[in-house]
């Protein structure tokens, strides 16, 4: 399927307002690597005006570019951290010569600004000499992937085996087009990687190191766990025999269109003890309830603890005053408890949940679930 689609130039407006955000962009950036930043993140004007920039200036692209800085490649004797660029497919509703429409790919088929600010926070802590590289060597879920853009991201910054999931179908055939084509971008700034590359009808992919296996999934099916690939040893790849290390969200928790309780299943069905999950999260209105505080009261009923990043922890070249970064973790339980006790209280609690209807218990606030860590 060709992928390119026909480039237009851009109103002279929109170039001038373009260029002088980049110069802003390269101004903020230097004084940031030469410690002259000021204590402050800059004026109110500033950031609406720079979070304008980088919201918009792709946002009807065909072709969404992506820049990132990867850690060392593990495939690679020496260090190749220069900053890279990858581009993601994009669908919209007026592109008549797609097979599929946007309308079959549903809000799967375009990059959310919540994508970016998550993949800017992890590179940041990616090249923290005072922070862990919280990818590094991992196995990542990325639950909801879309276009595929925090799964490549994943790949570049240091983790060993990426799942890109999505419950849909074409949007998992988009995914896999734009890891096969920013894989051969990739592979065209690096001759040295070798010719590790799969076809794009293929599920797996080899991104400098990284394993990334492109697939359908439904959260909380309990078919995802069962797939955890073995090294050549017959050792599950990741450090928890069981369950996954990091858990990543773009920008999933919008209950107009997706019920926010699946979610909560995923992420529950996937966490072990030590597993971390990073979700960002856009604010919108929602006349029901408010979605912020409805997940947390789901994730308190699973034993998760749902905590913001400070936003002074984002990255600072990508303001987004209605983007929150979510860090999610298993509860400490109680010591007394051994695992199959805890097991089957989490799956107690979620069976008695599901045997009531959602929404009658969002209105309902009268019926109180027991207490997990008790």
């Amino acid at each position: 399927m060709q992928i390119m689609a026909p480039l237009r130039e851009p109103h002279p407006i929109a170039s001038a307002f373009f260029a002088f955000h980049d110069e802003t962009i390269e101004s903020k950036r230097a004084d940031r690597d030469g410690h002259a930043a000021s204590q402050h993140h800059g004026s109110n004007v500033s950031n609406t005006r720079n979070s304008l920039g980088w919201r918009t200036r792709y946002a009807s692209a065909a072709m969404h570019p992506v820049s990132i800085a990867p850690v060392q490649c593990r495939t690679l004797e020496t260090d190749n951290s220069s900053p890279v660029q990858f581009h993601v497919r994009q669908v919209f509703p007026k592109d008549q010569n797609e097979q599929a429409s946007s309308d079959d790919l549903g809000t799967g088929a375009t990059v959310w600004p919540g994508a970016i600010v998550l993949l800017k926070y992890l590179e940041k802590l990616a090249h923290d000499p005072l922070r862990e590289n919280v990818l590094h060597g991992k196995v990542i879920v990325d639950l909801g992937s879309g276009t595929a853009i925090t799964s490549l991201a994943s790949a570049l910054l240091g983790a060993r085996l990426v799942f890109c999931t999505d419950g849909c179908d074409p949007v998992v055939d988009l995914a896999r087009q734009n890891i096969h084509n920013a894989n051969l971008e990739l592979r065209n700034t690096d001759q040295s990687m070798g010719s590790s590359i799969m076809g794009k009808e293929e599920s797996q992919f080899d991104v400098r190191g990284c394993k990334i296996i492109a697939k359908r999934y439904l959260w909380g099916d309990n078919t995802l766990l069962q797939e955890l690939p073995n090294d050549d040893k017959g050792n599950a790849m990741n450090t928890d025999t069981t369950h996954i290390d990091i858990i990543l969200s773009a920008d999933c928790i919008v209950p107009r269109l997706y019920p926010i309780k699946p979610l909560i299943d995923a992420i529950d069905e996937l966490s072990g003890d030590n597993t971390v999950s990073y979700l960002s999260y856009e604010q919108r209105y929602y006349d029901e309830y408010s979605p912020s505080a409805e997940f947390r009261r789901l994730a308190s009923m699973r034993n998760l603890k749902v905590e913001m990043v400070p936003s002074c922890e984002l990255n600072e070249l990508f303001p987004a005053n209605d983007i929150e970064i979510w860090k999610v973790t298993r509860e400490n339980v109680n010591a007394d408890n051994n695992q199959v006790g805890i097991k089957t209280q989490r799956t107690t609690t979620r069976t008695h949940w599901e045997k009531n209807n959602h929404e009658d218990l969002l209105v309902t606030n009268t019926i109180h679930l027991p207490d997990i860590s008790a």
